[in-house]
């Protein structure tokens, strides 16, 4: 009897040791709540300074200013660039825009086609011209860009389309800026109400005049456009949109 009871002492003896090693383990396997608590933080430290790394590299691509693609117009006297048409656009400003008024620097052109009058045929440019304003038209400052750029349309009108019958109208007029400078825009459409009987293969044309300050004591920037509707007028304001002020 006393043998049996030794035995069965010794049994229980070995099964709680047994349990107890088993729940060591269990314990050595678990992370503890601080453990957890810390590997969270450092895995959310890692996140964020990832993060923050990343917005750093893309910040400043998300900023920058593009630059105009393809080849520029460069005019050197008014500071301007702008797009360089594709063909049939050319390069100069049509020597018959040059007026006592108005005196272009640089420009491009392309021919819309011819015109009759008088039995005489002509050619009709689509044109970008630009250039210094002129000493005829008064300029003090940026508070006269909108006055500058509606004086220079009404000027323009009966100089280079009076030979032609049409209408004027104003399809905007705004400020906007030309490389951080003011400037102020007035788009304007032509309207042909006889193309027909002047042989005319365009019945409207857009065009557009932008000022632009260059600074106290130097005359503005002054950039003139006008595409007839078969050359595409949405080149106007490819145009426009690709204006930059050097100095």
């Amino acid at each position: 009897m006393q043998r049996l009871m030794l035995w069965l002492l010794t049994v229980v003896t070995v099964v709680v040791v047994l349990a107890i090693g088993q729940l060591v383990r269990d314990i050595a396997k678990t992370p503890t709540v601080a453990a957890q608590a810390a590997l969270s933080r450092s895995a959310r430290t890692a996140s964020s300074a990832s993060a923050h790394a990343a917005a750093r590299r893309v910040s400043p691509r998300s900023k920058a200013t593009s630059a105009p693609s393809g080849p520029q117009v460069r005019d050197t006297s008014s500071g301007l660039s702008y797009a360089e048409l594709a063909s049939p656009w050319r390069a100069g400003c049509p020597a018959v825009l040059k007026t006592p008024a108005f005196s272009w620097s640089a420009g491009e052109n392309a021919v819309a086609g011819q015109v009759t009058m008088n039995g005489s045929a002509f050619d009709w440019h689509g044109n970008a011209c630009s250039g210094v304003l002129q000493p005829q038209f008064q300029y003090s400052g940026p508070a006269d860009l909108e006055t500058t750029a509606a004086s220079l349309v009404s000027a323009l009108d009966p100089v280079y389309y009076n030979p032609l019958a049409h209408s004027r109208t104003v399809q905007g007029s705004s400020a906007m800026q030309v490389s951080g400078h003011q400037a102020w825009m007035v788009k304007f459409l032509i309207s042909y109400p006889d193309a027909i009987g002047e042989n005319l293969s365009w019945t409207s044309e857009l065009g557009a005049v932008v000022a632009v300050d260059r600074g106290a004591g130097q005359a503005p920037a002054v950039f003139y456009a006008s595409v007839p509707a078969n050359l595409g007028v949405n080149s106007v304001t490819a145009l426009i949109d690709s204006l930059r002020l050097s100095h």
